[in-house]
């Protein structure tokens, strides 16, 4: 009867604890979708249009690194810095575009007033001077995303 009693507790210690481990795992952890349209730049990968999943690897760190990755498999990571900025109605993604080259900027969640900003890559930085010395204009694409 005692061992019985034991085990039953060990049990229940061992399901709670499994719970609460799960819980800390997803707890703060958004992970956003969309759909890329043209080929873009995170970092220093190349990535193609397609389907993308946005997600934070590292929930509860103070250094955030977002990883993309699309339904065939391409990913990505790169180092956020938190931005400020006002409360998102939608999900959005925030490229910058030189000619036809797209590099990955931002990421804003529906209903935060911060949202993350991704490095200048040296290719970036390169296109930007560019354009610049042919008087060109870049763009700022705003794509939205939606909760997963």
């Amino acid at each position: 009867m005692k061992r019985q009693t034991y085990t039953m507790i060990a049990m229940f210690v061992l399901v709670a604890s499994m719970a609460v481990a799960a819980q800390a795992q997803t707890s703060g952890r958004t992970q956003l979708t969309a759909n890329m349209p043209f080929n873009f730049t995170v970092g220093n990968q190349s990535l193609p249009a397609g389907e993308y999943t946005i997600a934070q690897i590292n929930p509860g760190s103070s250094n955030v690194v977002l990883q993309l990755r699309s339904r065939e498999g391409n990913s990505a990571m790169v180092q956020m810095t938190s931005v400020i900025g006002k409360a998102q109605e939608n999900a959005k993604l925030i490229f910058h575009r030189y000619g036809n080259k797209y590099f990955f900027a931002q990421a804003w969640v529906d209903g935060e007033s911060n949202g993350l900003q991704a490095p200048k890559p040296r290719a970036e930085r390169a296109a930007e001077h560019e354009m610049a010395a042919i008087k060109a204009a870049s763009e700022t694409v705003l794509l939205t995303a939606s909760r997963k």
